[in-house]
């Protein structure tokens, strides 16, 4: 830190300070770089030397701004002299919990690569798990599923990293296409916790310039412990959007650059000297402890890369100046930057500290200019860890890394972070260059030694050369040269005052040693290694090193003459034992309060901290608000929405009087860049949502209800909370540590912000100045079941020294200082006390009313606890009686405190007493008595003349660690003794025996008499007790001490019901409801000689629900009697009997008769009265009724089988059976989703509830219909459809609980974390049910005799049921196998039967779809449990169990939902959609009525009447026009059916026909779905006439295809090969083709030589024969995955063909010239010339021009080869699509062979082999091309034998001529 430069800190012009990156337009690449502060803002330069004005003005400045905000913020600081009340005695624990995390692999599309075999591999840490190998595409389609298991706490698994990559496969290695990484934080993140259906981005990144290397899409989901995985039905879509479903959060830009982070560390101070390995303690006993023992270096890990700097030897203050740069897209899918120091050792290296930054909190993800690049600092980061004093490597190693709260200071690190978007890929942007030319001096920047550590991958640095770094997300670490400015900090003195007022509840392990208590902030004040004067504790020179301290001027002087003992620990003293405990020690702090004081240097940024306190506060308002708004609606409505009102009032108020502060603040000299971005956030966001808040104050015109105010304020609230956290530390955080004989044993650390002061209120922290009650705990790891370690109430002050005449202005009144005797006069302002004497002492008597407590956790084998409570005050303490095994104690007693001496004023006490800590225990025969739950109270304080008033019983939240405990229904009251006449305080009431005396009359809750009714109906599925089965169950109800017995079930293996259903008792309850006691439900077990065992309890806490209403309004109760009485009377009563053995389908119009007669006796309603025309029909005589009925069902049947027959034309030659009905419903779903757009369809009835009639209409007009059928439009069929739920069908409908209640019977004990909620403690069921309401006066039971609660209840005897379990599909199993596979099969199990469907197991599959339907008789309630498991067949050892899940038929069968046999949504007589009840609608609806005793049904032409409402709908239908029309009311019943909810009198809605999806679980990984199954149940009464046989939901075969392509030519292929002799281009083409995943059946042409234009001829025909599923438009492979697999896997790929042009090379591998990939079901159409034929068919083919190969059967033309986006050739092919059966008629030959023989090509000379014509070659490639040189040269050769001939022979010639003559 040089002296020479003053700049202040924020004036550092340092590359990031103010820098502001922006992206420009395209056309330019490159950075521009903004420097706005170089730019403009003078005035800031004119502030340079605002510090002048020194602190004080500028607090005076500061109180001006603050009078406006100090009157809108009153109501948020009260004058208080103790913090807020907090219930909880520990904060919530880290804990372990189980994660899955399952990913499927769908497909990829547009990798980058030639004729690649692509194979997917996914790395979460150090697991690994790959996908198949698919050969030779770009697309390739794999639809695979990996599950991951992880343990550990949320904190670390969200810092694990998904990093999917996509390689291509070789023999030997794989080299990478691209790879993606996400954090699994972001992943959870997401709503549902999951990315569904999303293509992830591929990139290389050692390459990061090229852009996307492919897509991949996948499905991603994290889900804990019991979160629910949402089901989402997958969208088959072929034509996807890629681009608008990335995978990215939302929010986030499709279109994300590179960017480059910037991690600098500058420095660091405060590091603990001593290193921690054993070498360095040998080192240290020779030496001496004159070094720092630790060798530094910082290491940052940041989306699964790490950076490392070099180290610092034997420094505990080191200076790196390095900075390490991360490349990654921004915005990043990482979040968090973990920063480590570590300490490099001899033998290993250990962490010091682990600091985590969020992106998030440094960034902001908003459009425009409100949003900014994360950044941050320069600033300090603080370091927490293990205590400073452990010698070896403790048991606290792990604080350092990360896991758990640090329990010390362990210094603070200087760094920065910025980001850099490299908008030109990443060419050298300005920005690094100007980097680089700072760097240059440094050029002897080593790698670490020996080893070298930066390249954790071993990557050789030297190789790679600068620009080849550059453009890889490699990590560069390099040494950057500083800016003075940065190094000007400007130190400020903080003064940390605290005073101990209580020091109680001392564990006695603690021992009788002294004890002292230490205060530190930082390394000030810390006595093991505390700081040497001066700031940052550095000292005075470096040996070697020009670097000065930064010691101002006469500091030291000031520090020796102050006079002041600025000591950070309390005297020692010895604790006592506390009065009434023996466990808990005190210290004896009466009058005396012993004061600490801690001076210490930080730099001052305490705006930060200011800023954080205003939002705090404004977010606790809101919050308490809420609270008392909760509390008021149970009050009153309106006043609870005025309160509302005020509220957000306020809180509009207060931003804007935020905002109006914040703007006024003067330019902070010390503002990073990261600050002033804050500021702005705040003043953004509080806008934003004060006028969010306007809007729900101001709405006049449309009503908001409350709950939905309440939900917006806590959206508020959390978004304020976000807010608050400051991510830029200043102050560290205080701790308060007691120590016995200087060994460290118990901490509380406090955040520095919340004591920080400040002159202005709403900034100060909100314990500064306040007495607050610390529990001390231990460090590390805590045992389970820990208690206290110490209580301390202590009052602290931070705040800058120039501040210090505040200090003392919140104590308690009353005090003297006590200065310690060996002091010197001192001159400071303030001198700090030692101690604080108190000298007038009063006294109190504490009553402490201990009513009962509800909802404690079981801690003894019973699954019940026998607690007591300890209630402790200052140094008192008593303990309230045992109650034995129960849950909800009633203790009614009241503890008496006397004579307690409490010092100080006594107005001050009165308003701010003391706290009390109530501990519950349950107490154990043997052992010491175990902890179940504490919690903290504040005493309700009379003084001596004021008049008594008795306090009202509250509930205090008790906890125990983590774990609620239930609630303690107390109130506590501290009464002073009058000095005058000690005895003059309030009666008590005589105590019972044992001198426990009651809790007055006065203050217990006033009670009334309460009937309890009671239905008792059985009990389920118990498990064994003590090793043996339960035979003899009885249920025991008790609360309030009274209670009922059930009847004893004789023998619950033959029946587990109750013989007697109902039974009730009277209870006296409070009258008001919230404080009703808890109502216990016990089963015992009656075994051999009157002994009993307890099986397992329940404890309801809330008795609301079951409060029922008074008795029914006079008006309604006559009118229902009268009906049972006309209903006795009616002469017709008797003739449904008799009917029933008529033919069945008779019943309804007799019913229907009946009925009417019925009804208009009762309501002699005009518009009722039947119509005349239709009595007559009703009386006609019984043959004539049967003609009709008959020839009804003959007409209905034949209307039923001509609409079958035109959609079955409609959907050409695809059957309609039940699967046409199930992907018609899944398609419905996704549209009513939104997935797909909706085509205008009507929407499921369920929204159009009110136009019954309506609804009707549209669906009564079949004619019109059929006539849109014949016209063959092209639109799906309409079909009927199902409800398809995502759910199981129990939570659609409320767990068909609306007539009987389940309650699980627990056992055993919930008091550690393990078993809280574990499946082990559920020990049975019991079912039943409540209602609770006032006692009648006369003490009759209701209703003639009959409990209320039997209203409406079925009969208990056993029934008799036939059940079939349909059994669809599974999907997303857990893998069983060790190769990521399963072999599923089914086991249905119930009572005692079990079906195992082992011989049907699907091998190799983990989405199997069953298609399997059971049949199981069954008698309830005895078999009233069904278990759907899922096995995994194996062939060697036993079959492993997937997953299970269990469903309740009993409840099922008797609900009002009507849950037996799903409602159709259209009836028909057969076919698909037949009727699969064994009863009609109409029936049904009869027998609704009867039931529910509502008027009706009455039958009339067109109509349906039920009791007030009338349902119109088509009744008659005619068929053809000569046949007469017949009438049938099944289809309107139906209907009236599905509209049930409506009906008044009736209201709820009957189960539709559907199918659940129900999650699989395992025992062994509880709360975690392993899969889901969807399923139905059908249950019919064997007592009814019998259903007809089972649907038929057999999965659908696959239908044989056979795809004949014939390759007829091709064009412009590219030429590959270069002639030697003349360099003429030319390629052997050969066309390659196969069907993907069948690339075994892979076919070729023979090749066309030497073809020069890039034209070849073939007619040469492939012949692919594959397995199709027409309805799923998905092909069907099975075939072996390996050598060893020892059966076939199925599994189901799009149908798509390959065809590919290579270039034949006789002695070397061919050449990949070009690939066409074509969707059988949707490909682009054909070209009708060679020359019209261009790429823009294929990639800008839009859905229109699209066409299916098995609607079109035949197609020709041309289509082009692309190789890499390029255009290398055009084929001219025929596609011919057969079924298997017209295959096997007309067969066709392969290549050109019979039958149906193709001719031969005709090709050009040219096209032959060299290799096997070598004289064709020659003239083919010689004699065509030179031919004229040829023969010129042969013509020239004759010439030239002429010529030498002719001169050789010439002299001979010429001779003969000369000699002959």
């Amino acid at each position: 830190m040089e002296p020479s430069a003053v700049a202040p800190q924020a004036h550092r012009k340092g590359l990031f300070a103010g820098m502001k990156l922006k992206k420009k337009k395209k056309g330019e690449k490159g950075l521009t770089i903004a420097n706005k502060d170089a730019l403009g803002d003078h005035d800031e330069s004119t502030n340079l030397h605002h510090d002048a004005l020194g602190r004080q003005e500028e607090g005076e400045e500061d109180l001006m701004n603050s009078d406006a905000l100090s009157n809108v913020f009153g109501s948020l600081s009260p004058k208080r002299k103790r913090a807020k009340l907090v219930t909880r005695i520990h904060e919530e624990e880290v804990k372990s919990q189980n994660y899955q995390i399952a990913i499927t692999i769908i497909e990829a599309r547009q990798l980058v690569g030639e004729n690649i075999d692509p194979v997917v591999v996914i790395e979460i840490g150090d697991e690994k798990k790959q996908t198949t190998v698919k050969e030779g595409t770009n697309a390739p389609f794999y639809n695979e599923y990996f599950v991951f298991d992880f343990v550990g706490p949320q904190v670390f698994l969200f810092d694990k990293i998904i990093n999917i990559s996509v390689m291509h496969n070789k023999l030997i290695g794989s080299v990478l296409i691209g790879s993606f990484k996400v954090d699994l934080g972001t992943v959870y993140s997401q709503p549902g916790h999951q990315f569904c259906d999303k293509w992830a981005l591929l990139t290389d990144p050692a390459d990061i310039r090229t852009g996307a290397k492919g897509y991949l899409k996948c499905d991603i989901s994290v889900t804990g412990k019991g979160d629910a995985i949402q089901a989402t039905q997958k969208t088959a879509d072929a034509e996807e959007q890629i681009e608008k479903n990335l995978l990215i959060p939302k929010g986030f830009p499709s279109e994300r650059p590179w960017a480059r982070f910037y991690v600098r560390i500058y420095k660091a101070e405060g590091l603990p000297k001593m290193n921690s390995s054993i070498m360095a303690n040998v080192t240290k006993a020779f030496i001496g402890d004159s070094k720092d023992l630790v060798d530094p270096y910082v290491v940052v890990m940041f989306a699964g890369q790490m950076g490392r700097t070099t180290v610092q030897k034997n420094c505990a203050d080191p200076v790196w100046h390095e900075q390490i740069i991360f490349k990654e897209m921004f915005p990043p899918l990482c979040r968090r930057v973990k920063i480590q120091v570590w300490d490099e050792g001899s033998v290993n290296d250990v962490a010091l500290a682990t600091h985590f930054i969020d992106l998030k909190k440094i960034s902001n993800e908003q459009d425009g200019d409100k949003g900014f690049l994360p950044t941050f600092g320069p600033a300090w980061i603080n370091l927490y860890g293990s205590p400073r004093n452990h010698s070896l490597i403790g048991d606290y190693q792990e604080l350092n890394e990360g896991f758990g709260e640090g329990v010390s200071f362990r210094g603070r690190l200087f760094i920065e972070i910025a980001v850099e978007i490299l908008s030109g890929g990443a060419r050298e942007s300005k920005f690094s260059s100007i980097i680089k030319d700072i760097k240059l001096p440094s050029k002897d920047f080593k790698a670490p030694k020996g080893k070298d550590k930066t390249e954790k991958a071993g990557e050789d640095r030297k190789s790679a050369s600068p620009s080849d770094k550059m453009n890889s997300t490699e990590v560069e670490v390099e040494p950057f040269d500083v800016p003075l400015e940065i190094y000007e900090e400007k130190f400020e003195e903080f003064l940390l005052f605290g005073t101990f007022f209580e020091a109680t509840m001392i564990d006695r392990k603690v021992g009788d040693k002294p004890i002292t208590f230490e205060v530190s902030v930082g390394n000030f004040g810390n006595i093991t290694d505390g700081v040497s004067a001066g700031p940052g504790g550095k000292k005075k020179t470096r040996d070697g090193e020009a670097e000065e301290n930064l010691l101002h001027e006469g500091e030291d002087e000031i520090f020796h003459d102050l006079g002041v003992p600025l000591i950070s620990t309390t005297p020692p003293e010895k604790p006592l034992i506390t009065g009434g405990n023996r466990n808990y020690q005190y210290l004896p702090y009466d009058e005396r309060k012993p004061c600490v004081c801690v001076k210490s240097y930080w730099g001052d940024q305490t705006f930060r901290l200011y800023s954080s306190n205003t939002l705090e506060k404004m977010a606790d308002h809101l919050e308490e608000s809420l609270e008392q708004v909760k509390d008021l609606i149970k009050v009153s409505e309106v006043a609870s929405e005025e309160k509302m009102r005020t509220t957000l009032n306020d809180f509009i108020n207060q931003s804007r009087a935020f905002i109006t502060a914040a703007e006024k603040k003067p330019k902070g000299l010390n503002y990073t860049a990261l600050d002033k971005k804050r500021l702005m956030l705040f003043k953004q966001e509080l806008e934003a949502m004060s006028s969010d808040a306007k809007g729900i104050v101001h709405q006049h015109k449309k009503k908001m209800p409350l709950d939905e105010m309440m939900r917006e304020t806590q959206s508020f609230i959390d978004k304020i909370r976000f807010l608050i956290d400051e991510p830029q530390n200043t102050v560290p955080d205080v701790f308060i540590w007691m120590l016995s004989s200087n060994k460290r044993v118990a901490y509380a650390r406090v955040p520095a912000k919340n004591i920080l002061y400040s002159p202005v209120k709403e900034q100060r922290g909100k314990d500064c100045g306040k007495i607050k009650t610390h529990f001390l705990k231990l460090p590390g790891k805590r045992p389970l079941g820990w208690t206290v370690q110490a209580k301390v109430d202590i009052y602290l002050w931070l705040g800058p020294a120039s501040y210090a005449h505040s200090i003392m202005e919140n104590l308690p009144v009353g005090y003297e200082t006590e200065l310690p005797s060996d002091t010197n006069s001192g001159q400071s302002v303030a001198p700090s006390p030692a101690c604080l004497l108190y000298k007038t002492p009063h006294l109190f008597q504490l009553r402490a009313h201990m009513y009962q407590a509800r909802g404690l956790i079981a801690a003894d084998n019973t699954g019940l606890s026998d607690p007591f409570a300890k209630v402790t005050f200052t140094s008192h303490c008593q303990t309230t009686k045992i109650i034995s095994q129960t849950l909800s104690p009633t203790w009614n007693q009241m503890l008496l405190f006397n004579s307690i001496v409490l010092h100080g004023d006594r107005e001050e006490i009165a308003q701010f007493p003391p706290e009390i800590v109530i501990e519950l225990y349950d107490d154990d025969a043997v052992g010491k008595a175990e902890y179940i739950g504490s919690t903290v109270a504040a005493p309700v304080v009379r003084l001596a003349d004021e008049n008594y008033e008795p306090p009202k019983l509250s509930y205090h939240p008790v906890h125990c660690g983590s774990l609620s405990g239930g609630d303690l229904l107390a109130t506590f009251e501290l009464l002073e003794i009058p000095q005058s006449d000690p005895d003059r305080l309030p009666p008590l009431d005589p105590p019972e025996a044992g001198q426990i005396y009651p809790v007055p009359a006065n203050i217990r809750p006033v009670l009334s008499k309460y009937r309890v009714e009671v239905l008792f109906w059985g009990v389920r599925e118990l498990k064994k007790v003590q090793l043996l089965s339960v035979d003899r169950p009885q249920v025991l109800i008790e609360c309030a001490g009274k209670g009922v017995k059930s009847s004893v079930i004789q023998s619950y293996k033959k029946n587990p019901n109750f013989s007697g259903l109902a039974d009730w008792f009277e209870v006296e309850l409070p009258e008001n409801e919230l404080l009703h006691p808890p109502l216990s439900i016990c089963v015992v077990d009656w075994r051999a000689f009157g002994r009993s065992t307890l099986v397992g309890t329940h404890t309801i806490n809330c008795l609301k629900q079951f409060l029922c209403k008074t008795q029914l309004g006079p008006q309604a109760t006559p009118n229902r009697l009268d009906i049972i009485e006309i209903e006795i009377a009616s002469p017709e009563s008797s003739q449904p009997a008799e009917l029933s053995q008529e033919e069945p389908f008779l019943a309804d119009h007799v019913y229907a008769e009946v009925e009417q007669g019925k009804c208009t006796v009762v309501e002699p309603d005009p518009c009722l009265t039947i119509p005349p025309a239709s009595e007559p029909e009703h009386s006609a005589s019984e043959p004539g009724k049967d003609r009709k009925q008959k020839d009804m069902k003959k007409s209905i049947r034949r209307s039923t089988k001509r609409r079958k027959r035109t959609l079955a034309d409609e959907s050409a030659e695809n059957v309609i059976d039940w699967w046409s009905k199930y992907y018609a419903s899944v398609l419905k779903m996704q549209k009513a989703k939104g997935i797909f757009p909706s085509e205008g369809k009507p929407e499921d009835n369920k929204q159009a509830s009110d136009h019954i009639a309506l609804i009707i209409e549209e669906e009564s007009d079949k004619k019109k219909k059929d006539k849109m059928l014949k016209r063959k439009q092209k639109e799906t069929p309409n079909l009927a459809t199902l409800q398809i739920y995502e759910g199981d069908l129990e939570s659609e409908f409320n767990n068909f609980e609306d007539w009987v209640k389940t309650f699980q019977l627990l056992r055993g004990k919930s008091n550690d974390e393990v078993h809280a909620d574990s499946e082990d403690r559920i020990i049975g069921k019991f079912k039943g049910s409540f209602c609770i309401y006032p006692s009648p006066e006369d003490g009759s039971l209701l209703d003639g005799g009959q409990p209320r609660i039997l209203q409406g209840i079925p009969p208990n005897n056993s029934v008799k049921v036939l059940i079939r379990v349909y059994i669809v599909a599974a999907f997303n199993l857990s893998p069983a196998d060790p190769d990521g596979k399963s072999d599923p099969y089914i086991v249905l199990r119930l009572g005692n039967t079990e079906i195992k469907d082992r011989e049907n197991y699907i091998p190799k599959q983990l989405n199997p779809v069953f298609g399997r339907s059971f049949e199981i008789q069954a008698t309830f309630p005895k078999d009233s449990l069904l278990r759907v498991l899922i096995y995994d067949h194996d062939f060697v050892g036993t079959d492993d169990l997937i997953g299970e899940t269990k469903i309740d038929l009993e409840n099922r069968f008797y609900s009002r939902h009507r849950a037996t046999c799903g409602l159709q949504s259209q009836y028909e007589i057969e076919g698909y959609n037949a009727w699969r009840d064994a009863t009609k609608p109409s029936e049904i609806l009869t027998k609704l009525c009867k039931d529910y005793r509502i008027s009706g049904p009455f039958m009339r032409p067109g109509e349906i009447q039920v009791g007030t409402k009338v349902f119109k709908g088509q009744t008659v239908f005619t068929e053809d026009e000569n046949e007469e029309p017949v009438e049938s009311y099944e289809h309107l019943s139906l209907k009236v059916l599905r509209a049930w909810e409506e009906i008044p009198g009736a209201g709820y809605k009957l189960v539709p026909e559907h199918i659940e999806t129900r999650p699989l679980y395992h025992k062994d990984k509880p709360g975690m779905e392993q899969g889901r199954v969807q399923m139905w149940v059908d249950m019919f009464p064997k007592d009814m006439p019998l259903p007809g046989p089972p649907v038929d939901i057999s999965p659908r075969k696959p239908k044989g295809y056979e795809l004949r392509v014939i390759i007829w030519n091709t064009e412009d292929v590219i030429l590959e090969d270069e002639n030697i002799f003349t360099g003429q281009k030319s390629s052997d083409i050969y066309v390659k083709g196969w069907i993907k995943g069948l690339e075994e059946d892979k076919q070729e042409t023979d090749v066309h030589y030497n073809s020069l234009t890039g034209e070849g001829n073939f007619n040469w025909r492939f012949v692919f024969p594959f397995h199709y599923l027409p309805a799923e438009k998905q092909m069907v492979v099975s075939k072996r995955e390996n050598i060893f697999s020892l059966e076939k896997t199925e599994r189901k790929v799009p149908a798509e063909l390959v065809l590919q042009v290579w270039d034949f090379e006789r002695l070397s591998s061919d050449d990949f010239l070009g690939t066409l990939e074509l969707n059988l079901n949707g490909f682009p159409r054909a070209a009708k010339t060679a020359k019209s034929c261009d790429l823009g068919m294929v990639v800008a083919a839009s859905e229109e021009n699209k066409i299916s190969i098995f609607q079109q059967k035949r197609v020709r033309g041309w289509w082009p080869f692309i190789k890499a986006g390029e255009l290398t050739g055009k084929v001219e092919a025929e596609f011919h699509l057969v079924t298997a059966e017209e295959a096997e008629k007309n067969p066709v030959g392969k290549a050109r062979k019979e039958p149906e023989p193709l001719e031969k090509p005709n090709r050009p000379d040219t096209s032959f082999s060299w290799f096997v014509n070598p004289f064709k070659c020659l003239y083919h490639l010689i004699w065509r091309n030179y031919k004229k040189y040829i023969i010129i040269g042969i013509i020239l050769l004759v010439l030239v034998v002429f010529l030498v001939l002719f001169i050789y022979t010439l002299p001979g010639a010429i001779s003969h001529k000369i000699v002959v003559g």
